[in-house]
């Protein structure tokens, strides 16, 4: 069953995405976006950005060995919220589309 996670990668990255595991524990992952934290100034609130996850690439889905992944957890419900927002079909008017995303400072 799918579900959206966010994988910590062995290379340090934190990857949001819908994800399904296969029988030997490999991550397809759909709609890959990064999450990268950023501080405009010493002192500042650190504010989350989503990117996206090997965008020069053809496929809408990525497949990753599991020993690349450290560790997967549910996403807090801002932050899910976020993603689905710029991962949606649906346009609204008052949308943004893939760009920095609107997810709460730490």
């Amino acid at each position: 069953m799918s579900e959206v996670k966010i994988v910590r990668m062995s290379t340090g990255e934190d990857v949001i995405s819908t994800v399904d595991k296969d029988s030997v524990g490999n991550y397809t992952m759909k709609k890959p976006f990064v999450i990268v934290p950023t501080q405009s100034a010493p002192g500042q609130p650190v504010k989350l950005m989503l990117t996206p996850y090997m965008p020069y690439a053809d496929d809408d889905k990525i497949t990753i060995s599991a020993d690349k992944v450290v560790t997967s957890v549910r996403p807090k419900k801002d932050i899910l919220d976020s993603y689905n927002q710029n991962t949606s079909s649906i346009l609204t008017p008052n949308k943004e589309l893939i760009s920095e995303t609107k997810i709460p400072t730490l």
